[in-house]
């Protein structure tokens, strides 16, 4: 941390030490890839179940209307039983946890059910009801082709195809009618195999530069806080070493943003941020923060002036120390001590402060004395942080 010049001895925060040369751990990062492939998988496969709910309660109605409409049907009542126990089979997979299960054997039986159910529940109906309802295949086949993956699969999409075969012997169509009902539901598969393949692709690509900018900002955080250490290894004693103990605190400031970043997304929480920064501070420091994210560069000027002020009140001022973090319309930053609360003259810190309020915030900065104390304020926009 931070401030004014002063001649005061001033007790250094406590530096964290880290190796000066860290390994590589390849092997955990692969992993942690293949995990988090295998997530964003499941995480798709979970989506187009959701979308297979609705498309199915949209398929059962329509059936509904059409054998209402539809004197022709032979055996109607067995095709109302048979859509509202496709129905009943709908509702109870729209309570099972999919998102838990999916990668469980269970789940993964259960998602064989569900498919052999839609082939028959479709085989039914064209044989007994009609060719019209071979339509419904343009929603099956490609649902099943998104949903399953791995052997399972090439195997319902080979029973699909051996029970299109079937219905096409079954049913009185002409050759021309038939072989184009039947590419219709291959071009059909193929670009919703395609479209999951271009998915997958796009989304492990984005998963693998989230983790490279992770691994970056483990990578900064690690350089940021040797550099701290090599400083503080050369410096010298009494008074003289204040800025070196200074310019390692702004430099651990910015590491714990990058320790964040790296165990976050591309956002860092400001409580969390300030807990981080206050929590090697010679004195007692309570922080009473609002949770909500910051991105990158907001987080990192908010550590600097959170590192800044809590030095300049435990420097100038008394405890208790008190920071206050508030989100709304602006977010309003308080530091408030316990000293006397006479006005302090600017210097480096407090000016570094006033120029990353409102240079580097658009907001700005003020420090006023108050009773029992004084208090440091920064105040800047909300929006877009």
């Amino acid at each position: 941390m931070s401030s004014i010049r002063t001649d005061q001895v001033i007790t250094a925060w406590r530096p964290v030490r880290v190796p000066l040369f860290a390994r590589p751990r390849r092997r955990l990062r692969a992993a942690h890839r293949d995990e988090s492939t295998a997530s964003t998988e499941l995480g798709f496969r979970f989506a187009a179940l959701q979308v297979g709910y609705w498309l199915g309660w949209a398929s059962i109605v329509a059936v509904l209307t059409g054998l209402a409409l539809d004197v022709s049907v032979q055996q109607r009542w067995l095709l109302v039983g048979a859509t509202l126990a496709a129905a009943a089979g709908n509702t109870v997979a729209m309570v099972i946890p999919w998102r838990q299960w999916l990668a469980l054997r269970q789940g993964r039986l259960l998602l064989d059910l569900w498919c052999a159910g839609l082939i028959a529940f479709v085989a039914l109906l064209v044989v007994d009801g009609g060719s019209n309802f071979a339509l419904l295949l343009f929603l099956v086949v490609p649902f099943i082709a998104v949903v399953q993956n791995g052997w399972r699969r090439g195997f319902w999409l080979a029973v699909s195809a051996g029970t299109c075969s079937v219905i096409t012997a079954l049913i009185p169509l002409s050759a021309g009618a038939t072989a184009m009902r039947l590419a219709l539901v291959a071009a059909a598969v193929a670009v919703a195999l395609v479209l999951v393949r271009t998915i997958h692709r796009e989304t492990a690509r984005a998963e693998v530069e989230r983790i490279r900018a992770q691994e970056a900002s483990h990578r900064i955080k690690n350089d940021l806080q040797t550099a701290a250490d090599l400083l503080l290894l050369g410096r010298p004693e009494g008074t003289d070493g204040t800025a070196f103990d200074q310019t390692a605190a702004r430099i651990r400031s910015i590491a714990t943003v990058h320790r964040l970043l790296s165990e976050t997304e591309d956002r860092v929480d400001g409580a969390a941020l300030l807990r981080e920064v206050t929590a090697d501070a010679p004195v007692p420091v309570t922080v009473d923060a609002e949770s909500g994210p910051f991105d990158a560069a907001t987080a990192q000027k908010l550590g600097l002036i959170a590192n800044e002020l809590v030095t300049n009140a435990f420097q100038h001022g008394a405890p208790p120390i008190v920071v206050r973090l508030s989100r709304g319309a602006e977010t309003r930053l308080c530091v408030d001590d316990g000293g006397c609360g006479v006005m302090r003259p600017a210097g480096f810190g407090l000016e570094l402060v006033r120029r990353m309020a409102e240079q580097g915030l658009d907001g700005r900065f003020e420090l006023h004395a108050q009773n029992g104390g004084t208090r440091a304020e920064v105040v800047f926009p909300s929006t877009s942080r």
